[in-house]
């Protein structure tokens, strides 16, 4: 009998890209057929490039220990430090993600000293939410390297293509806070 392969052996070929082509052609054969083919092709090509942003942000800030979520979190609470009262539900229901998604967020930058979770003075049940001092360095650093990466999305674009873009973007911002009762 052979000897079974090691893992560590064993080289792991990333899947082929395929292109837009077999998502589109599988599109054909399973939307309704009132779905707007061309506004579908939009809409992925949308989603695609929304998660190459997210991924381009991480990179930026892998240096700094973080992700783009992290950073959100941190940039939240930095925006709304007036705000005493900041509750993880609100924190979820403001990020747009599950409040089990902020437990584990909250966890882990807390784990760091970034955020302290406190309980009310009047009621124990509720916890707010606040970032500390380490928690505020880190943002003033991070922020600089955060502007950069996201000025690097758009920088392919000639300045007209910036100004029809930015009216677009924006207009398909407003319409996705809308649509899911949400806004930043």
């Amino acid at each position: 009998m052979p000897p079974k392969p090691n893992k560590r052996d064993t080289v792991q070929h990333p899947l082929p890209r395929l292109g837009p082509e077999p998502y589109l052609e599988l599109m054909d054969q399973t939307a309704l057929a009132e779905t707007d083919r061309h506004l579908a092709r939009i809409g992925l090509f949308l989603l695609w490039t929304g998660d190459n942003v997210l991924d381009a942000i991480d990179l930026d800030l892998s240096d700094f220990g973080l992700t783009e979520s992290k950073l959100d979190l941190l940039l939240l609470l930095t925006l709304h430090q007036s705000q005493e009262q900041m509750s993880p539900s609100m924190i979820a229901d403001r990020l747009g993600i599950r409040r089990a998604s902020v437990t584990s967020i909250l966890d882990w930058t807390e784990q760091r000293g970034w955020i302290i979770r406190e309980h009310n003075s009047t009621d124990r049940r509720k916890i707010h939410v606040r970032i500390t001092e380490a928690g505020s360095k880190l943002v003033q650093q991070v922020l600089p390297v955060f502007w950069s990466s996201c000025a690097s999305l758009a920088s392919i674009l000639e300045p007209e293509e910036q100004m029809i873009f930015s009216r677009i973007i924006e207009k398909l911002h407003h319409h996705m806070e809308r649509r899911l009762g949400v806004g930043r």
